[in-house]
């Protein structure tokens, strides 16, 4: 048996899940929900400049100076610390902060008198007087599965390592070579990518430049231990050497086939689709150098696309149908081909675009236009000037009009779309039918939170499609329904709501679970702790939970 809900209202930040009768049914975000409270904020700060002076805001909390050092304060203005931070950069994604010379990121808001930090990919808890615990936390401050004595090498030689690394950058080599006996082989594989990156620079710029301070014995195991974590700098660092004496080349090669093949790094992909193509390394392959290219524009990587496009063009001018390379002909005849997503590419010629699949097929036609978003088998296009519209494979309209928004929210099974025209929005189904008249003043497909509409100055959650005519949302705090005139059906008092397949409602009102028809009829009285659902005899098994004192 299946167990059922225990509060229809539990959402994650991409997708919302009502588990009912073992189906799970989704409600997707495709737009960003504006919050209201910027203006709030920037009064706050304003007050708290006549006090502190430089202010910064971030998540809940704000950064005020004096005395020469930073703290947390409330939106009051009471000091929430004592840390003593000596500089603090922050916006709205993250913060910066320096203290005693070293650098901690902060991601999430302040929190009962402590706020989670990062270093070097790894998170501790700081508290207001600035101590740590370990770094044994990941970045929802859950415990890692590492001990406190691994964490803290990490971090140590995370640090030892940036040392160095500036010494390097500064020309002064002398201390390299005792950095590489400290670091223990597995350690090195557990450092992040920044580090990692870090690492492998200053050894290949010391081989470069003072051979006689690096042992390269060390620096090959250092190499195959560090290979895994580290990102484009450190990469290009170590296979850079194919055209120089320094490591041995087919050593090399096999980084880039380990990083290319194994952790799927675009850089890496670029640079084997080079060595195929050049053929020095190994025997010439031009169609897996092709392949290579592909997996490049596929990665959607702006600093290699634009190159490995111009690469298989050259290759489709050089070779033509010799090799599978249809991709290259795009990129030969078009200005751009641009990823777009799994599925598909865009192609762009002056302003004219066209879409195609992963297999370089026609799916839109050439045509003035933008491509908004694609959803399921529906394609958002359009532009500001003339409008935007919905459109299936080929470019056949849905609707008989255009829009000046289309927004989507789909279900496992079904889609619905939500259109503004003169200022108002309104649903329509997936054949084009509308479903309500344009009768709602705002609409927002949410970023965090549940997409909501607006309707006569009052804000609703939205937490199913419209079915039968109704559609549940959340006022309040509590939930109920609204039909397709926008009128109430159901009373806005329960705590769960969750449409069963026959159109009945499943609802939660008072800590108890029960059931209503489509008129706000009581079925079963709402007096259960628990539903399971009988996948053999496809029946509802409504429970209470007793308890005994014995």
């Amino acid at each position: 048996m299946i167990n059922l809900i225990n509060n229809c209202k539990t959402m994650t930040v991409f997708n919302r899940f009502l588990i009912l009768l073992g189906l799970f049914i989704s409600f997707n975000l495709n737009a960003f929900c504006q919050e209201d409270d910027d203006d709030a904020n920037d009064k706050i700060v304003e007050q708290l400049r006549q006090k502190y002076g430089e202010v910064e805001y971030f998540s809940n909390v704000f950064f005020v100076k004096q005395n020469g050092v930073w703290e947390f304060v409330d939106e009051n203005g009471n000091l929430l610390t004592n840390i003593h931070m000596e500089n603090v950069e922050s916006n709205y994604l993250y913060a910066d902060l320096t203290i005693k010379g070293k650098k901690y990121s902060v991601f999430s808001p302040y929190d009962d008198g402590r706020v989670l930090v990062e270093r070097y990919g790894r998170f501790a808890y700081m508290d207001r007087n600035g101590n740590l615990t370990p770094f044994i936390y990941d970045e929802e401050g859950e415990n890692a599965n590492v001990t406190p004595a691994v964490a803290t090498a990490i971090i140590n030689t995370s640090d030892q390592i940036m040392q160095v690394s500036q010494e390097v950058g500064r020309g002064k080599y002398s201390s390299v070579k005792a950095l590489e006996k400290s670091i223990d082989l597995e350690l090195a594989g557990k450092l992040s990518s920044e580090v990692a990156d870090s690492l492998l620079v200053l050894l290949c710029k010391t081989y470069d430049n003072s051979p006689k301070d690096i042992d390269m014995k060390t620096a090959e195991d250092l190499f195959d231990a560090t290979i895994a974590p580290c990102g484009q700098a450190g990469c290009e660092a170590v296979l850079a050497y194919y055209k120089s004496n320094g490591l041995d080349q087919k050593r090399r090669l096999g980084y880039v086939r380990q990083l290319a093949d194994d952790y799927g790094q675009y850089h890496a992909n670029e640079m084997m689709g080079d060595i195929l193509v050049e053929g020095a390394l190994c025997p010439k392959d031009i169609q897996g150098a092709i392949d290579y290219y592909k997996k490049v524009i596929d990665a959607d990587s702006q600093d290699f696309g634009e190159s490995s496009r111009k690469k298989l063009a050259d290759l489709w001018n050089k070779y033509g149908t010799q090799y599978d390379n249809l991709l290259g002909k795009l990129c030969a005849e078009n200005e751009s081909v641009e990823y777009f997503n799994d599925e598909y590419y865009v192609l762009t010629n002056g302003s004219q675009k066209m879409l195609v699949d992963k297999q370089c097929q026609e799916i839109l036609p050439k045509g003035e236009y933008d491509i908004y978003a694609v959803v399921k088998d529906y394609f958002i296009i359009g532009d500001e000037m003339s409008g935007v519209q919905l459109v299936k494979k080929g470019g056949k309209p849905v609707f008989n009009q255009k829009f000046e928004d289309i927004k989507s929210i789909t279900d496992d099974d079904d889609i619905q779309f939500v259109v503004k025209k003169d200022g108002k929005w309104g649903f329509y189904d997936k054949d084009g039918k509308a479903v309500t008249s344009m009768i709602f003043d705002d609409y927002s497909s949410g970023y965090s939170t549940n997409p909501y509409v607006e309707l006569n100055e009052e804000e609703y959650a939205i937490f199913s499609l419209f079915n039968n005519g109704m559609m549940i949302l959340e006022k309040d705090d509590k939930m109920g329904c609204l039909d397709t005139n926008g009128n109430v059906v159901i009373p806005f008092v329960y705590e769960g709501m969750a449409f069963t397949p026959k159109g009945n409602l499943l609802v939660k009102k008072d800590g108890k679970i029960g059931a209503i028809d489509g008129n706000g009829k009581e079925i079963i009285p709402c007096k259960y702790d628990d539903i399971n659902f009988d996948t053999e005899e496809k029946k509802l098994i409504l429970k209470t939970i007793e308890f005994f004192d014995l």
